[in-house]
């Protein structure tokens, strides 16, 4: 396997930009080789995962989030008037579902447990392809044909495979992105937890089949030889570059010194897709106003792609907090890092554990940890910031969704507002956020979740948040059979991550409404298993294509697309199929649920030969519409 030396630093320094200091150095990524996902060993496979009840940041982090468990009190927070549910905006409709599962030796589906927690990752591709990471495992489904694609007799492969990495490394924390512009997949994960061995791996897919070939690099993460190790990564992508945000840890120290500040990692992306050298730059030691800044987490663009490098940060361990960082990287000759602190007008604070049917209620720290308070997922989109993140509230003493939403994200007066999504009897934790809007002026998004009760039994929830910052009644994704009981710590695991991602069409634009959510629910005999659900938003603004609408061009010439409009009354299943003029079938076009309201019709007829040529579009709630086109 082909490797090369880690080239170090060509250039490091402190530099100040505005308010925040920050060491900068750049080298190139450790090329580790060519990952073939399809090739065979005569050696037998195997990797070991703990099934205890690991912590982000090690056993000191684990005490002190337990204590402030134990001290958090909801009633000292305002209660949310603005998160309560108005009839404006529609809930959303649930389409395909599955799963997480692996083939028995006879070729049988079962459903996979793996490690704790489950850390879901997920992304799609405009072709249907979806992949999915769980813990140490890769997994990839064709939606188009069901079929499993990672080679094998079981459809998995251990993320130890896809590093080219020995049995006796560990390796966790998967993240997936999908990349709409060059149609590829990006995957990291990290490499043990001590400062001699951590390392990031990153991944890039080399077609757009992950059981393709895969260039595979490796980051030090101890980027500083000082005695640290990286967690908690996050990934975004932009034009030209692939971001990645983690911590350093000192080990064997308490909690309160041993966070030695985020780092920021944006490596050229197109030279990965290549699988040419990668140049990377490293931003370590970020400080606002002398203080490390914790826990940054990237921004996605709305589409995947940012249009500016921008991450947030809070106070995530304190027990109510307002205090929101928004921080702003600009690359170039005169690199700088702009930290903002922005007030917002609900606090935010370390929520209290989600309960299940086995849950001790007189003690706080058990139940199904839903860790601190810390930013789990953003998207930006023109000059707005959206963000999620898992909180105490003032309504009841229940885990719920903080929502903030940050207007002239980047300019240099942003503001913060901020709204709770809560329930009366159940938990809410690990959100995270897609925009879903139809119109590009629209804010409205889709935010998915895992929710738990005392009652019930952890499954997966989506709610919708309409243009008029209103949520609707959420609906559930997959509801859990059982409670989960796979160790018997103070609590069980229910994180650390929660998978979203907008579906795209043929030219890599969103399409409207529709995303893809992967989270965490209870099977039996107490598991946790990965559940993967479709879900389309209701756009509360668009309104019927007037006189049932129109289909252009009509007629169409080489190199156009046509469009065909149509209204739905009611949800239903749409097929689209295409037929000669004598009523002669050609092929089936497309199909899926639809909600009720406007909808559109895509068609590539560039293939076809001239003459005349009828579409016929059909729901099973009664629906139909015929075109007839005429193809010059």
């Amino acid at each position: 396997m082909k490797k090369l030396l880690l080239v170090l630093a060509v250039f490091g320094s402190q530099l100040l930009a505005q308010n925040t200091s920050f060491n900068a150095k750049r080298m190139k990524a450790e090329f580790v080789g060519t990952i073939d996902p399809s090739q065979t060993t005569a050696q037998a496979l195997a990797f070991i995962y703990p099934t205890g009840a690991p912590s982000p940041g090690g056993d000191s982090y684990k005490d002190f989030i337990a204590a402030q468990k134990i001290n958090q009190d909801y009633t000292n927070f305002p209660a949310s008037k603005s998160a309560s549910k108005t009839m404006t905006t529609p809930t959303p409709v649930k389409g395909f579902g599955t799963s997480l599962y692996r083939l028995t030796p006879s070729g049988n589906p079962y459903d996979y447990t793996g490690g704790i927690p489950n850390d879901n990752a997920m992304a799609i591709s405009k072709d249907g392809i979806l992949c999915a990471a769980v813990n140490s495992i890769f997994w990839a489904l064709d939606l188009n044909t069901g079929e499993l694609l990672m080679p094998g007799p079981i459809g998995l492969k251990s993320l130890q495979q896809m590093a080219g990495g020995t049995a006796f490394e560990n390796y966790y924390d998967p993240k997936l992105i999908y990349d709409p512009t060059q149609d590829r997949f990006v995957l990291v994960f990290l490499k043990d937890n001590d400062a001699a061995n951590s390392r990031i791996i990153v991944c890039f897919s080399s077609t757009n089949n992950p059981a393709d070939p895969w260039y595979v690099y490796r980051l030090n993460g101890n980027p500083l030889n000082n005695n640290r190790w990286t967690d908690f990564p996050a990934i975004s992508l932009s034009e030209t570059g692939l971001v990645v945000t983690a911590n350093l840890i000192i080990p064997g120290v308490s909690w309160q010194v041993g966070f030695d500040g985020s780092v920021i990692w944006h490596l050229d992306k197109m030279a990965g897709f290549d699988g040419e050298d990668v140049n990377a730059t490293v931003y370590t030691q970020i400080s606002h106003d002398g203080k490390f800044t914790r826990n940054l987490h990237a921004v996605r663009g709305h589409d995947n792609i940012a249009n500016q490098l921008q991450f947030l940060s809070n106070r995530n361990f304190d027990l109510q907090n307002d205090t929101i960082f928004l921080i702003t990287l600009n690359e170039g000759q005169d690199t700088t890092i702009n930290t903002q602190a922005l007030v917002s007008n609900i606090p935010y604070g370390v929520p209290p554990n989600g309960k299940q049917g086995d849950t001790d209620t007189s003690d706080a720290t058990k139940g199904l940890q839903t860790n601190d308070g810390r930013v789990l997922g953003a998207i930006q989109k023109d000059d707005w910031i959206q963000f999620v993140s898992t909180t105490a509230h003032g309504n009841n003493a229940n885990a719920g969704i903080y929502h903030g939403f940050i207007a002239n994200a980047q300019s240099s007066n942003p503001t913060i507002t901020a709204r709770v999504f809560y329930h009366p009897d159940r938990d809410y934790g690990y959100p995270n956020i897609a925009w879903t809007g139809a119109h590009t002026s629209q804010i409205q998004s889709l935010i998915g979740f895992n929710y738990t009760s005392i009652e019930g039994h952890p499954g997966v929830g989506a709610v919708q948040l309409g243009n008029d910052t209103s949520f609707s009644d959420p609906i559930d994704l997959k509801a859990g059979t059982t409670y989960v009981d796979r160790h018997s710590d103070s609590y069980e695991r229910w994180g650390d991550y929660f998978a979203i991602q907008n579906m795209y069409d043929q030219q890599g634009q969103i399409i409207p409404s529709e995303v893809w959510m992967s989270g965490f629910y209870g099977d039996g005999p107490q598991q946790n298993r990965t559940y993967i659900a479709q879900v389309f938003g209701q756009d509360t603004l668009v309104p019927p294509h007037p006189d049932g609408g129109v289909s252009y061009p009509n007629p169409i010439v080489e190199g156009k697309l046509l469009t065909v409009q149509f209204n739905l009354e009611q949800d239903q299943n749409i097929q689209a199929q295409l037929f000669s003029a004598n009523g002669q079938f050609i092929q089936n076009l497309t199909s899926r649920l639809l909600p009720t309201g406007p909808a559109e019709l895509l068609i590539d007829m560039n293939g076809l030969s001239q003459g005349t040529y009828v579409v016929h579009i059909t729901g099973d709630g009664g629906f139909s519409k015929i075109e007839k086109i005429i193809k010059l």
